[in-house]
């Protein structure tokens, strides 16, 4: 055998994630400014939601209420691009959090800075936002041309800041081995620090109005479309800045071989 170099790369130079040699992104705190963002916020059924919360969460008995959130990023430290975001409203010890079940993006380094440190279920999507006369609309296609969510919205009063609730998160990462459980299973909570951006004449930027959500096809590739829209409680737009920081784990979960989805996008052990 021929004389052999080893290596001479080691993990204290390795980058904040893959390919370490040439990390997309460093470690947190991540920026964002001038977020242009539509919520929807509705009421849902329990046992629905219920079925796609991780165990350790809690939901109302009654009145559940889900949301969706289109979010447009102007500039951020991770690139410009848009979002579609599929939560729920609940609670860890006590504490309202939202869990973040799927998440649609457009840029492939705004899916990695979600997904690999924070575990948002990050997947690409085609993600427009349109204005009409004086209504505002966001939709996300998946694949392109398949309109899975809208959003629409009339801004008309001025929203009141009040306090967000942390977001949740199920970080899995797989096994390369075969029948091997998830190398990490845990739910992680993200507590962003968040505002809304005021105008010269010293007024938030941010309305609420008549507005609705609604899931326009059929689909196996997000279980919140399963979420139906039974009332809608708000929806608003404005503008936003926030910072993405570190995360906390609050659970890990016992090791378990992963289920396999059904026909009906449903997984099954």
């Amino acid at each position: 055998m021929a004389n052999q170099v080893s290596g001479r790369f080691s993990p204290e130079n390795f980058g904040f994630t893959m390919p370490v040699s040439n990390p997309p992104i460093d470690r947190p705190p991540y920026y964002f400014r001038n977020v242009e963002s539509m919520s929807f916020v509705y009421e849902t059924s329990t046992e629905a939601a219920a079925s796609i919360l991780p165990q350790g969460l809690m939901l109302p008995e009654k009145n559940a209420t889900a949301l969706v959130t289109f979010n447009r990023f102007h500039f951020s430290t991770v690139g410009c691009y848009n979002e579609a975001i599929f939560g729920i409203n609940c609670f860890w010890e006590g504490e309202a959090v939202i869990y973040y079940d799927t998440i649609l993006v457009d840029n492939e380094v705004g899916l990695i800075t979600g997904r690999e440190p924070y575990g948002f279920g990050k997947l690409f999507a085609n993600i427009k936002f349109e204005r009409e006369n004086n209504l505002i609309v966001a939709y996300a296609e998946r694949p392109t041309g398949k309109r899975l969510v809208t959003g629409v919205v009339r801004p008309r009063d001025l929203l009141q800041p009040g306090p967000s609730a942390p977001a949740v998160t199920l970080k899995v990462i797989p096994s390369p081995e075969e029948g091997a459980p998830p190398e990490v299973c845990e739910l992680v909570m993200v507590r962003t620090e968040k505002s809304i951006v005021t105008g010269s004449d010293g007024k938030v930027e941010a309305f609420t109005g008549p507005g609705n959500v609604s899931f326009d096809s059929d689909s196996v590739l997000n279980p919140c479309f399963k979420l139906p829209v039974e009332k809608m409680v708000r929806a608003s737009w404005g503008y936003y800045n926030f910072t993405l920081p570190y995360g906390k784990v609050l659970k890990r979960y016992p090791p378990c071989v992963a289920a396999t989805c059904d026909v009906n996008g449903v997984p099954r052990a």
